[in-house]
């Protein structure tokens, strides 16, 4: 039985809680949302933002897609539609703030979808959120108020919340520097490349519109030719991106963190980053056709060397990624829709097809405890103010 943590956050929290709790119904709106595994018999807490957990509940049906669109329902078409049962609310809230803006990567907090104002987040073993069995260093509970004594029906005991003097982190579990100044998000995978190209695509679309009806010719042509450019360049790239970071997702169950489209100072973004037990990755992703060859050092395609030095390109990332998380960093370059001649390693990036992604990041022997691996997060998340967009699930 897994256990889950359904939050309602943002301004139309208060409003979507109540809904919830009248019609025994919670929606989700994003086909990402690891909500989709949820099934029947499984525990919730429902969190509302501001107040704290609030109630506690089973699911009485798996995840499916609503008959139609609740008339409740004024936001995105949902998705997903989870019916629960068996509500218990609490007397009082069990305070607690989730960390910044609801992320927390030492304890396995994770915004996997913004939608309608409120959150799905999976969570096993949900004591540890009430800081019952194990809470992190991070944690921030109101120390100021008294600890409530919770108490649901009588079906329910609920041990009262520790103080937090009486808390005790694991060795295991990281303190976190979170640096105040900086709002941290979660960066969905070719975030940056389909924002900028649907921005290019229709400033260049405007413009060859005004040159249509100014009757200008060449400056028309010249439009039409830089939204192709950024069709071909911008938006493909940012499905492409779309399509690996679906693909990296199948490392999840093999304890893998996995950020999207991390903005690296002075370099750009790097594409995904990847970090487990099996080691830390860089991966850039590249949606170029034809056939994939190495000569000399350098890519070729169809024969012909690519403009840019994408080996180049991964290396900058990657020595950068490496002295943040003061650890060793392999760069991976990958190509979603070329054919890659072989396994090729060109100046120590390895050159990958999309479909052999996932075995070339589980295949090496080196091994990183679970509180490595976490410590990694953190230095990332601080430092590039990104937090994963999947992680795996506490054991």
């Amino acid at each position: 039985m897994n256990c889950w943590v359904m939050a309602f956050v943002g301004e139309h929290a208060k409003s979507n809680y109540d809904v919830a709790r009248r019609t025994n119904t919670f929606c989700v709106s994003s086909s990402r949302t690891p909500i989709r595994r949820a099934r029947a018999g499984d525990r919730v807490l429902l969190y509302l933002a501001g107040e704290g957990f609030a109630a506690e509940a089973r699911i009485s049906s798996s995840a499916s897609s609503p008959d139609g669109v609740p008339r409740w329902y004024s936001k995105k078409t949902p998705l997903w539609r989870i019916s629960i049962e068996d509500v218990r609310f609490f007397e009082e809230p069990v305070l607690y703030r989730f960390p910044g803006d609801g992320n927390h990567p030492a304890l396995g907090f994770h915004r996997y979808s913004l939608t309608s104002g409120f959150l799905a987040i999976p969570e096993d073993g949900f004591e540890d959120v009430l800081g019952w069995s194990r809470a992190g260093s991070s944690s921030e509970l109101a120390e100021d108020s008294p600890a409530p004594e919770v108490v649901a029906n009588e079906a329910l005991s609920v041990p009262p919340r520790p103080s937090v003097r009486s808390r005790r982190s694991p060795d295991s579990v990281p303190s976190i520097t979170v640096d105040p100044e900086r709002e941290r998000e979660k960066r969905m995978a070719g975030q940056h490349a389909l924002h900028e190209g649907r921005k290019r695509v229709a400033m260049w679309t405007v413009a060859e519109m005004g040159a249509s009806l100014l009757n200008l010719k060449g400056v028309r042509r010249y439009a039409r030719s830089r939204v192709r450019a950024a069709e071909t360049t911008w938006v493909s790239g940012g499905r492409a991106e779309e399509r690996v970071g679906e693909e990296l997702e199948k490392l999840l169950p093999h304890g893998f963190y996995i950020f999207h489209d991390v903005p690296l100072r002075g370099l750009g973004n790097v594409d995904h980053v990847v970090l487990g037990p099996n080691g830390f990755f860089s991966v850039e992703t590249k949606s170029h056709s034809g056939h994939v060859t190495a000569r000399g050092g350098r890519l070729a395609r169809n024969g012909r060397p690519f403009e840019k030095d994408f080996v180049k390109q991964a290396w900058s990332g990657c020595y950068r990624l490496r002295e943040i998380l003061d650890a060793e960093v392999a760069p991976l370059l990958l190509f979603t829709d070329a054919f890659v001649e072989g396994r090729m390693a060109v100046r120590g990036v390895r050159v990958l097809p999309l479909k052999w992604t996932v075995g070339e990041i589980l295949a090496p022997s080196i091994r990183h405890e679970t509180g490595a691996v976490k410590m990694a997060v953190s230095k990332l998340s601080s430092n590039t103010g990104c937090h994963p967009s999947a992680a795996p699930r506490l054991a």
